[in-house]
């Protein structure tokens, strides 16, 4: 095993009694963490994350456990041109993770009284055909519409991620030209990036505000996520920012985003807004009307013969170990995350990368299971060898640029 490549700073590295003050100058809201556990520093990051080369691109994970202080580890680099390590503070993009917070954004929208999410969508997108069976929001919040998949439609007209930037212009006029679905709305379970982008769509159209507008100031702002935004213009300079690679035979290329669709994706963020965000879930009394917003997300949906599902809105809810289990991963060019939670245990997990070569759903599942093993809620199997899911590069050579790959 390789050694540790690098820690960002040795506090972060080892046990971090407030997140707002370590992770940035700025005074912000700290999780509550009283006292520590004695197992918690049976954590073992170094061997998670000991693979990691010195040049090459990394990750940075965040544990907090209730009644602990959160642990932040970061390894690797977060530039491969110019030595940048990884720290607390790093943005990365999330990918698919983001659909979590879009699917707040409607829920704090029907809390509102400007729509509901058994509303049909054609109400607020009349550009989408009626297919004879109405597609409501909540059929997009649960990826149970029958819409067909963006980037796949795309891909078949030669204008995938990678070779134009799009946005959302671009995916609503492919779906105005779509002359069906793939099902019956409500009859099927089929995830779909298109279900979210079009969400993001009716939030801009209700509100009267941009995506970043509403959830920053509903949202972000009032749970002290200062380090939170959409990726709504793909050239926006982002302070602090990771560039994203993957491996080749050569060493590693960039493999970043240029797209300018959010809802689905798109979301760029620190391991410690996510954090953040997660604590809110727990603790969800800080938004008006959050123990609501909570619920809703986290309730499985159902198919229309009644069939549950392991996906609420925007969330997956899922058992393991005995306890029930909430998470979401990402993926977009190089970028992949994981944020899950155990809420009967205070677990939370975080973990952003920036090689796509990661196994993000792997690794933070592991993660959450030595969580559980310090707390003295699961067994030593739990917490066998750490899964080797990061390439090791040879010697980097020059970035440069591919086709991006988006799932």
């Amino acid at each position: 095993m390789r050694p540790i490549v690098h820690i960002s700073v040795t506090v972060l590295s080892c046990i971090l009694p407030s997140l707002g003050s370590a992770a940035s100058a700025q005074t912000e809201p700290t999780l509550a963490r009283s006292s520590i556990l004695p197992n918690h520093a049976g954590i073992d990051f170094a061997t998670f994350f000991g693979s990691i080369a010195p040049t090459g691109p990394g990750c940075v994970a965040g544990v907090a456990i209730t009644g602990a202080p959160t642990r932040i580890a970061a390894y690797g680099q977060a530039d491969l041109e110019h030595p940048d390590p990884l720290t607390a503070a790093t943005v990365f993009e999330t990918g698919s993770l983001a659909k979590q917070f879009t699917a707040s954004a409607l829920l704090l929208l029907s809390q509102d009284g400007k729509l509901s999410l058994d509303d049909d969508i054609r109400r607020y997108l009349p550009e989408i055909p009626d297919y004879g069976s109405p597609i409501t929001v909540r059929h997009l919040l649960t990826h149970t519409s029958g819409l067909r998949e963006q980037w796949s439609l795309l891909a078949l007209t030669g204008n995938q991620p990678g070779t134009q930037v799009h946005g959302h212009a671009t995916i609503l006029d492919l779906m105005s030209r779509q002359k069906g679905v793939n099902f019956t709305p409500g009859s099927e379970f089929l995830y779909t990036n298109t279900n979210y982008t079009l969400a993001a769509m009716i939030i801009a159209r209700v509100s009267g505000q941009s995506l970043q507008q509403f959830t920053d100031q509903r949202l972000f702002q009032p749970l002290g996520m200062s380090h939170t935004r959409w990726r709504e213009d793909f050239r926006t300079i982002v302070p602090g920012r990771a560039s994203a690679f993957e491996p080749d035979d050569t060493g590693f290329v960039a493999s970043m985003p240029f797209t300018n669709v959010v809802g689905n994706g798109g979301l760029l963020t620190t391991v410690v807004d996510l954090l953040r965000w997660n604590a809110f879930l727990d603790n969800p009394f800080e938004l008006p009307g959050g123990a609501a917003l909570v619920a809703a997300l986290e309730t499985p949906g159902h198919l229309n013969n009644g069939a549950p599902l392991e996906y609420g809105l925007g969330l997956e809810v899922t058992s393991n170990h005995g306890r029930r289990w909430l998470s979401h991963s990402g993926s977009t060019g190089g970028y992949k995350t994981w944020l899950g939670r155990v809420p009967s245990e205070g677990i939370s997990v975080a973990l952003m990368c920036n090689n796509r070569e990661v196994d993000p759903v792997e690794m933070g599942e592991r993660l959450a299971e030595q969580a559980l093993l310090a707390t003295g809620n699961a067994t030593a199997k739990a917490a066998t060898s750490a899964p080797n899911g990061i390439v090791k590069p040879k010697a980097p050579t020059t970035a440069s640029w591919r086709p991006l790959k988006v799932s």
